[in-house]
């Protein structure tokens, strides 16, 4: 499509279609008011006729005239490549000639017609006459049909000027101002849709005189709209720094949820890795948009606290929490956009410190009842390719030669040396006899999930309706665990006249299982010399035991983790969440609207965990206390509501100005209860009735929290001939998450921008967009633990003459300040060679000042876990997205497209002094890699420099801080050694399109973090009398020092030794991981369909986080193992 051909109605229009105004109540104001209106359309006609052209040109391209008229005056022409292409060179002489009079002369030899509305000169080929560059003719015609229709946006809206081409036949017309078109065509041809801005969709005619359109809107740079979650704008005319991914773009890389698919469009969204917990479906991810703003201290939250550095999320207008996300029908989902800085996180004050993440769910659209069904599947694999245990033998072995079966008391050895051999020689019959047990694969599986979900909508103009189910059961590669969601959602659309009323209830719930097979490590450790069945295949209660492991130091019976996991244990989570969101919009004219929301949602959550008396854990407990039952239940009642008043104007065609005020109130309250029952009889179910006891010494624990905020909103935007933009935000903010001295704080932000390729000055074959923009601002967090601003009190369990005291549980700050965070971006959006080349870069800086800390005062005051403010956090980052057309050849149905994003991040400490002494302390005495320090990052890895071993001794060499070498380990030279932030992080991808086929590949980079391994530090060296006796990493066994002379990175195999931490564990870590990888088939229009009388057909199959290349060896998962996923999606509409 031309470039110039970016159709742009006049501002006016502009700003209609940002209010959702609606064709009919146009149609009727100008009948009403029609000697009005016929004065307007005189002065249109005038001013058309008052825009002269002075050209002189002599054999030219028609694109070069065309050029010339927007320079001149101002009009945008819209056009087809194919007919540009297609066109005669031109010769024309003019001075200061009307516009269509320049017009009539330059087309006179051309077989096109022009019409002209508002600023907008559209050309098209006269009827009969279509160039044959993108659809040639066919030799023989069919006998033609007269076929008419309407083409409408999803709103209703007409769309016009579109072009309606009959396929193959160089037949074509331009839809009429209300978007009708009429055409003649053969009853068996196909009907091609066209609109800069919009999908082009091919429909076959089947012998049908009426055809309808709803036309879908193509996402670009150039007509996207950003939707904060309180108002929608114009990307063109909004200067923040925001993303808009589309549902079709997420379903695109795979099928599991939201969070998982939009890390993969963005650099923005990092989800940090869980070593820990892997793949284990239950738990929520860890993510952060643009880096940390807040300190990391599990201190910061309480039951109820989210974490500090999470984005806030925003679902349909309303906020919404992580685990709804993470649970949403990714099928139910219509875009999501991402607010990065000031200017966009503005609108939300004191909540949007992290950036937000807003996420609208699909609205019923008009037309006849139509049924959507889905069905998922999927795969989750084990990935064990991180694990590097010994086998039976080698375990065995390096056992030996750390001297585990030598006895060390020299005195007493004749009476203990014969035992350990005993033992030694028991194991090694079991290897020579073949057993080497893979203990990994005992609690694994191949995951199954299947989910189905099915959504029935229709309506007309003024009414629609949707209605909707899902549910989806996960399998997690540890057996016996695994997921449950489902929901119903009922959506209804009223619009009549000036009232618009949107409601939708959804109701939603699931049930979390944990596997009963344990922590994976159980397993993992677990020696190969051992078997877990006895002769007979049944499972052995100890893997090892009688008197002689028992009467030997260092040794013990030794419980198998399998017969555990035989029992009937139990650890499940129920929830079940209700919620009704009713948005009314009362427009009083096109000027002026007032709109009001209310949100009202309850919830409740159970939690129960069961570990029968039988399991080993009761081995050495009394009968009253084996057995133990813990359920945990919470309620949850919360309110949102809000109101907003939006004033537009358009001032003499060029300024635009939109106003709105907007108030906010917000109410929940939580609460939960846990009791713990003990004592349970042999074969007992769980049952709370059948328990001896509560737990000895101790009482229900209950927790209660009410938070409450209300804020005030004001917000202009301003644009001069979509040419210079401006955006101010002020809102006031009150919580009740910080002092009662500090309750309200206040939030502002600027934003301009400049939309270069606008300017007359400005004029380029190459350049199709370029925009710079620029905003600074402030906004707050709130994802803190709901009582460190409060004091609570508890009552004492203790009585005496005087009563019962009370205890201070939680020491409140009254004077807690609000942390704020005021963020700067720069920005450029750059569109070049006809939209085949996109660009986004984003330089920003944030500052966190004051933070709020958890610390302990003086012991003397008996305060522990006090909040308080101290010091900043500076966070500086760079983003880039860059995505080009390769490939785009629509007469085959070819398309390439090829895209890379990174993202760079640093972040640092200021203003802290010595404040944070007792946490560093707390670092210290925990082993940990992590300090509060001035001038340093919260992601720098602290410990003591190394040079390695010494071959001439097999001791370690430390480097003090003054740089001298010593052997002596001394905490007093810790010092930073690495930074496990990647220098750079993003994805490559890649995307092919043939006809009706879809092939992406997205690969995640990281480059130039460090991380300390922790399978060296623990399973290589630090292996002691107790951990001996686990399964250990290879290179305990292969790599370490063993004589005078060697060359290793680890010490000598010993018992004794204590490794400390320093900088010889800290590795380079690089990562290449093929993120997704799709293929799918899609067909909207097909013989075969109609047959089956279906409407649309589409068939996906992905392959997530399919493999991994590290430049680390270090096991992943340690507790519960990643996966490789493989699934597909199967979705038919009717």
């Amino acid at each position: 499509m031309q470039k110039t051909a970016l159709f742009n109605r006049s501002v006016a229009a502009a700003w209609a279609s940002c209010l959702n105004a609606r064709s009919h109540l146009i149609v009727k104001v100008m009948k009403l008011n029609f000697i009005l209106l016929t004065c307007c359309l005189l002065q249109v006609h005038a001013v058309v006729l008052s825009q002269k052209v002075t050209l002189a040109v002599k054999n030219v391209p028609l694109q070069a005239v065309f050029d010339s008229i927007e320079k001149q005056t101002g009009y945008t022409v819209f056009s087809s490549m194919a007919v540009l292409k297609s066109a005669k060179r031109v010769t024309v002489s003019a001075v200061e000639m009307p516009l269509p009079e320049f017009l009539d002369q330059v087309l006179q030899h051309q077989d096109l017609d022009y019409f002209i509305t508002n600023k907008t000169i559209g050309i098209s080929p006269k009827t009969g006459h279509l160039p044959p560059a993108e659809y040639p003719a066919t030799e023989a015609p069919a006998p033609g049909i007269e076929v008419h229709g309407k083409l409408t946006d999803k709103n209703g809206k007409p769309v016009s000027p579109a072009t309606v081409m009959v396929k193959g036949q160089g037949i074509a017309t331009v839809t009429r101002e209300n978007g009708t078109y009429t055409i003649t065509a053969p009853p068996d041809a196909t009907l091609v849709f066209s609109m800069l801005g919009y999908k082009t969709q091919e429909v076959k005619i089947a012998g049908r005189t009426q055809m309808n359109i709803v036309m879908e809107e193509a996402i670009t740079l150039l007509n996207s709209v950003v939707s904060t979650g309180i108002v929608e704008r114009k990307k063109e005319s909004f200067t923040g720094a925001t993303v808009t991914v589309t549902g079709d773009e997420l379903r695109q890389i795979g099928n599991q949820n939201v969070i998982q698919s939009l890390k993969t469009l963005d650099p923005s969204i990092i989800v940090l890795q869980n070593n820990q917990l892997g793949s284990n479906p239950n738990q929520l991810p860890a993510l952060e948009l643009r880096g940390k703003s807040s300190l990391t201290q599990t201190e910061l939250r309480d039951r109820f606290g989210g974490d500090p550095n999470q984005p806030l999320f925003i679902l349909d207008g309303f906020e919404s929490d992580l685990r709804s996300i993470v649970d949403l029908d990714i099928n139910r989902v219509a875009s999501v956009t991402i607010l990065k800085d000031a200017s966009s996180t503005a609108l939300y004050g004191s909540r949007a410190a992290n950036g937000v993440v807003v996420v609208k769910t699909r609205q019923p659209e008009q037309g006849s009842l139509q049924v959507s069904y889905t069905a998922d599947f999927r795969l989750d694999m084990p990935d064990l390719n991180d694990y590097n245990l010994m086998n039976a033998e080698e375990k065995l072995e390096f056992e030996r030669l750390s001297g585990r079966y030598t006895d060390k008391n020299l005195n007493l050895s004749y009476l203990y040396q014969p035992l350990y051999d005993t033992i030694y020689n028991m194991r090694l019959k079991r290897v020579r006899m073949g057993v080497n047990t893979d203990w990994m694969d005992i609690p694994l599986r191949t995951g199954f999930t299947n989910g189905h979900s099915v959504y029935a909508y229709g309506g007309d103009q003024q009414m629609r309706y949707g209605v909707g189910v899902n549910y989806r059961k996960v399998q997690g590669v540890m057996k016996g665990s695994g997921r449950e969601t489902w929901g119903a959602n009922f959506d209804l659309m009223y619009n009549r006249g000036k009232l618009s009323i949107n409601n939708k209830l959804y109701i939603s719930g699931y049930s979390a299982d944990e596997s009963p097979y344990g922590a994976f490590s159980l397993y993992s450790r677990a020696n190969p010399y051992y078997t877990p069945y006895d002769e007979n295949g049944k499972v052995l209660r100890l893997l090892e035991a009688g008197p002689v492991t028992q009467q030997v130091s260092g040794f013990a019976d030794v419980p198998n983790p399998l017969y555990n996991a035989m029992l009937n244990s139990m650890n499940n989570e129920k929830q079940l969440d209700i919620q009704n969101s009713l948005q009314a919009i009362l427009r009083f004219n096109k000027d002026l609207q007032l709109q009001g929301a209310l949100q009202l949602r309850k919830g409740s959550d159970k939690i129960e965990q069961f570990t029968p008396p039988e399991n080993t854990t009761f081995d050495n407990s009394s009968v009253y206390e084996k057995g133990n039952y813990t359920q945990t239940r919470t309620d949850n009642y919360s309110y949102q509501a809000n109101i907003m008043l939006t004033y537009a104007k358009v001032l003499a065609g060029v300024h635009i100005i939109t106003a709105n005020v907007r108030g906010d109130i917000a109410h929940s309250k939580d609460d939960a209860i846990t009791n713990v029952a003990v004592g349970f009889p042999a074969g007992s179910n769980g049952n709370p009735s059948f328990a001896f006891s509560y737990q000895p010494n101790s009482k229900p624990q209950s927790n209660t929290n009410v938070y409450r905020r209300s804020n005030l909103l004001g917000s202009v935007n301003y644009s001069y001939d979509n040419r210079y933009l401006l955006d101010f935000t002020y809102r006031v903010d009150g919580s009740t998450a910080f002092g009662s001295a500090k309750k309200y704080s206040p939030f502002v932000s600027l934003g301009i921008g400049w939309n270069i390729y606008r300017e007359r000055f400005f004029r380029s074959d190459v350049i199709d967009v370029l925009r710079l923009r620029g905003n600074i601002g402030s906004t707050g967090n709130q994802n803190f633990g709901s009582v460190v601003s409060t004091s609570v009190y508890a009552y004492d369990r203790k009585t005496s003459l005087l009563g019962q005291g009370l205890n201070l549980s939680a020491y409140g700050n009254s004077n807690l300040e609000w942390q704020k965070t005021i963020s700067a971006n720069v920005g450029m959006d750059l569109v070049m060679f006809h939209n085949r080349l996109t660009a986004t870069v984003d330089a920003y800086r944030k500052n966190t000042d004051p933070l709020i800390v958890i610390t302990d005062l003086p012991a003397s005051t008996g305060i522990v876990g006090y909040a308080t403010n101290a010091g900043s956090m500076q966070v500086k980052g760079l983003e880039a997205t860059i995505r080009f057309t390769a490939i785009k050849q629509k007469n085959k149905g070819l398309l390439w497209n090829t895209g890379i994003f990174g993202a760079i991040v640093r972040s640092e400490y200021g203003g802290l002094g010595n404040k944070l002494t007792s946490l560093n302390d707390k670092q210290l005495a925990s082993k940990s890699l992590v300090r509060y320090s001035d001038g340093y990052s919260p992601d720098d890895i602290w410990a003591v420099k190394s040079v390695g071993i010494d071959p001439a001794n097999g001791r370690e060499v430390f480097v003090k801080k003054d740089g001298q070498y010593t052997y002596t380990y001394d905490p007093a030279d810790v010092m930073v050694v690495g930074n496990s932030r990647p220098k750079v992080e993003g994805v490559f991808s890649n995307n092919f399109s043939y006809k009706n086929f879809l092939l992406g590949i997205s690969l995640r980079y990281q480059f130039g973090g460090d991380v300390f391994n922790d399978a060296l530090f623990n399973k290589v060296e630090n292996i002691d009398v107790n951990s001996i006796a686990l399964n250990q990493d290879k290179r305990a066994f292969y790599d370490r020092w063993k004589k005078p002379g060697d060359n290793t990175r680890f010490k000598s195999i010993s018992l004794t030794d204590n490794t400390p931490m320093s900088s010889r564990f800290v590795q380079a870590l690089d990562v290449i991981s093929g993120e997704s990888v799709s293929l799918g088939y899609q067909v909207n229009d097909a013989a075969w369909l109609r047959r089956l009388r279906l409407k649309g057909f589409r068939f996906n199959v992905f392959m997530n986080d399919i493999f991994r290349i590290s430049s680390v060896k270090a096991e992943r998962g340690i507790d519960y193992p990643f996966a490789n996923t493989i699934s597909s999606s199967l979705n038919i509409s009717f």
